[in-house]
């Protein structure tokens, strides 16, 4: 036997790759059987409410003409309540333009035809029950008031604005336009016969006739979107408002995708409510929200030690991007890593790449975290671990660029483009420890939180970005109500915020490094425990958010008195490089979930030195394995789902995530893999026979995580209509062969009541697993676990990633496969077996060829 002893990580290679098996989706909802058994009734219903909004409409814009408002030419708007179980397609046959999904079967649509020609005659063949084919009426269920309409378009902001706007009063808010123009999923191209070879099959008929389909969908999406924007632009300019969105003269000011399109528009309150009202294209609207960023004062300062020595990093070192409020460059420890000629200001009016910010500044503290992870060094010499590059996107009030004009997701795909698409040493990690102050939407992904998810599936960039922070008189105002740590980590107020929510994203929130107790105060949260300010999830459509945590500090609480003091002790703030020599150079002052987030960024780093081609769902997928759950949260926190909800996979190791030893071993997809719609890709793992030995019963943990990218689709919910191709992953059950596994993936068809027959701790649907309000499937980072005895497993465990028709089946997901093994009581050396059996295998199949 060979024995190892740089345990690295070791590549998944045996691939199986098949068309799946999938089962059913059910029956229609009982509502729709009983307007069918009541079709005169719910026919009428269905007319009597089409021709009210006919004449309302009609009314309007002869009054529309009269006040010399501008033309509205986009039809109705409408919130429909639908038969949950459907298909939305249906709606395109009864006259209706579908603008957006917003769960539970509402739907808002648009519908062009004043007269609703369409929709009576297909609600009269509906009552006469001319065919057995004309039962789509049925599945309509309620026209909604307008009022229910706009509070699903506007955003938390902007409704609690709402009432108070003032017609003529100036406002910044970002607003979201449906191109949809009823192009609902893309067909996948037609099945090519095993008799025919390529080229034959692309010049046959029913190749050629779905191809020009497939194109004239998306000129149809491109054509809408110039039309709108050019109605967009008009109704904006007749009330004198502005777009606002670029930083550049003559560059875009649209953030586009497929099917939609945003903007950041300045105009006036009567604006507001005629785009809102009367707009039927429009699916979302924000009023422009203010920035959260860390916390800090000046306690526990240290000045520059001038016997350290600080190393440049290698020259072939990681890229990170510091997207944030500038960097002090000439700082001693800092200096050595910053790519100076690369920095890049986009704050309108400002030219310097300085940070601004007073009392220590924010992006210089960002740079420091990522550069001294665990400690700031007081002498001797530390090598820096990577270079930084500097995009400075706040001005010294702590203002984010959405406060002085330019529309996030621009420079967003600015800084990408700069510092991955054209330059020649390439950024793959950006930190971004920005968010908004209050929580994210849950109702539609928001432009900028889309962009981050567009650019890691286009250009295979990772984001490492900040929950964001409660607020300091946010949590004041928790405790005067009585609602406490950790209870009030809950609270609607306290979930992530935008764009933290982002699916590609990995997103960061905060533990507490240390406890801290005197007999007049105390921490809020105890060693390892949720940060008094770190915001929770889940995330939007019930995704798992944070992804991870990292030591970000707390506050310090007193502990009697009729109201709560909230203040900082350097026992409970992180270590952090300041701006100087106004200060001192490093100070336990700050706390934040933008000073955990830079932590995460140096194991991407360390990562990606190890694996310096691969792709950067594979750092991701990495951080997330190597990721636990505190002993400490398991004592306070009584399940699972409170557990996911605080800090999602749990703390990171970087000793993890990029080594193993002779208990543990990862193996992984280092290469890049793409799976289409309607596709699986099966990998077997062989397990040694002195594993399996029935007479030993060694605890085994396996740790599985999938973590994939796919092409966004703004205008749809839940991940599985907003990603062009979704995934999710099946094991093996406790004693199935391989050939058996192979059947119930591509021939029977695998349910969840299949999911391997273990205890995993999430669990397919969120009904199974320990964490019974969770799915992994609803992230694309899945990771599970659990412990089974070792005489469970066969000769082979095998892991099927899958993947299922989004919005365009045809555009592919990207993945990276990370699975471990390790014995938790360190009693049999899993390592060096498994890697054994690995290498046999490979020579065997060697010997076959």
């Amino acid at each position: 036997m060979s024995i190892h002893h740089d345990f690295s990580h070791i590549t998944l290679k045996q691939k199986i790759v098949g068309k799946p098996k999938y089962r059913g989706n059910g029956n229609p909802s009982p509502r729709t059987n009983e307007n069918k058994d009541n079709r005169i009734k719910h026919g009428k219903s269905i007319k009597s409410k089409a021709s009210e909004l006919s004449r309302f409409w009609k009314e309007k814009q002869e009054e529309r003409v009269r006040e010399q408002l501008p033309q509205i030419e986009t039809g109705i708007p409408i919130l429909l309540e639908i038969d949950p179980t459907s298909d939305i397609s249906f709606l395109k046959g009864l006259g209706f333009e579908v603008v957006s999904e917003h769960g539970n079967g509402f739907v808002i649509v648009s519908n062009g035809d004043l007269e609703f020609a369409t929709l009576i005659k297909k609600t009269d063949d509906f009552i006469n029950e001319v065919s057995k084919r004309c039962n789509t009426p049925a599945r309509i269920y309620a026209f909604h008031d307008d009022k229910d309409r706009v509070e699903r378009i506007c955003g938390a902001n902007l409704l609690s604005i709402w009432g108070a706007i003032l017609d003529d009063d100036i406002y910044e808010i970002d607003v979201s336009i449906s191109c949809s123009g009823n192009i609902f999923n893309l067909e996948q191209p037609p099945e090519k016969e095993n008799d025919v070879n390529e080229d034959e099959y692309k010049r046959s008929r029913k190749y050629l006739n779905w191809q020009k389909k497939y194109f004239e969908a998306y000129q149809k999406w491109d054509d809408l979107k110039y039309e709108r924007e050019e109605q967009f632009t008009e109704f904006i300019e007749h009330y004198g408002g502005e777009i606002i969105g670029s930083f550049i003269d003559g560059e875009p000011k649209f953030f586009e995708l497929c099917d939609s399109f945003s903007a950041r528009v300045r105009i006036s309150g009567k604006c507001i409510k005629d785009l809102v009202y009367n707009f039927s294209y429009i699916y979302q609207a924000e009023y422009v929200g203010d920035l959260s960023i860390g916390e800090s004062y000046e306690i526990g300062a240290a000045d520059i030690n001038e016997d350290l020595e600080i190393i440049p990093p290698d020259e072939d070192a990681p890229i990170i991007t510091v997207i944030d409020s500038g960097i002090q460059e000439e700082h001693k420890y800092l200096e050595p890593a910053i790519l100076k000629e690369d920095s890049k200001c986009l704050v309108i009016g400002k030219t310097t790449v300085a940070d601004e910010i007073s009392g220590g500044g924010h992006g210089t503290r960002v740079a420091g975290a990522i550069l001294y992870p665990h400690q700031i060094p007081k002498n001797g010499t530390y090598k820096l671990p990577c270079f930084l590059r500097n995009a400075r996107v706040l001005d010294e009030n702590n203002e984010f660029s959405v406060r002085t004009s330019i529309f996030p997701p621009l420079f967003i795909r600015s800084i990408v483009e700069d510092f991955t698409i054209k330059a020649e040493k390439k950024t793959k990690i950006y930190n971004h420890s920005i968010a908004e102050i209050s929580s994210c939407e849950i109702k539609h992904m928001s432009p900028w939180a889309s962009e981050i998810d567009l650019q890691t599936y286009l250009n295979d960039v990772l984001f490492i970005q900040a929950t964001g922070n409660i607020y300091e008189h946010t949590i004041k105002d928790f405790y005067n109500e009585g609602n406490n740590y950790p209870t009030y980590l809950f609270d609607e107020k306290s979930r992530i915020s935008n764009p933290a929510q982002s699916m590609q994203a990995l997103t960061v929130g905060s533990i507490n490094s240390e406890s801290f107790e005197t007999l007049d105060q105390i921490s809020i949260g105890g060693k390892n425990e949720p940060s008094a300010f770190s915001r929770s999830g889940a995330g939007i459509w019930d995704s798992i958010k944070p992804d991870v945590v990292e030591y970000g500090g707390t506050w310090v609480k007193n502990k009697v008195g009729d109201s709560v003091d909230l203040v900082l002790s350097s026992e409970v703030c992180v270590e952090l490089i300041r701006t100087s020599p106004t200060g001192p150079a490093y100070s336990k002052d700050a706390i934040g979930t933008s000073f955990a987030a830079p932590k995460v960024a140096y194991i991407a780093a360390e990562i990606q030195k190890i694996f310096p081609n691969a792709s950067s769902l594979l750092y991701r997928a990495l951080i997330a394995h190597s990721a636990s759950w505190p002993i400490a949260l398991n004592e306070t926190f009584n399940s699972n789902e409170t557990i996911l909800r605080h800090i999602g996979y749990g703390l990171p190791d970087v000793t993890r995530a990029t080594t193993n030893d002779e208990y543990r071993i990862t193996l992984l997809t280092e290469e890049d893999n793409i799976i289409y719609g309607n596709e699986a890709h099966i990998y077997t793992i062989p397990i040694p026979s002195e594993i399996l030995d029935i007479g030993e019963e060694y605890d085994i943990r396996i740790d599985v995580t999938l973590s994939y990218s796919a092409k966004p689709r703004n205008t749809r919910r839940k991940t599985s209509r907003y990603m062009s191709t979704w995934l999710d992953w099946r094991c093996s059950k406790i004693g199935e062969q391989i050939d058996a596994f192979e059947k119930r993936i591509f021939e029977t068809g695998s349910s969840v009541e299949d999911d391997g027959n273990f205890k995993w701790e999430i669990g397919e649907q969120s009904n199974h697993g320990q964490a019974k309000e969770f799915s992994r499937s609803y992230s694309t980072l899945q990771k599970d676990w659990t412990t089974i005895k070792s005489n469970q497993l066969t000769d082979s465990f095998c892991i099927a990633v899958r993947g299922h028709n989004g919005w365009d089946g045809n555009i592919p997901a990207k993945y990276n496969l990370v699975v471990g093994f390790e014995a938790i009581n360190r009693d049999v050396q899993i390592y060096s077996l498994i890697r054994n059996e690995i290498e046999i295998d490979d020579v065997l199949v060697e010997v076959e060829v």
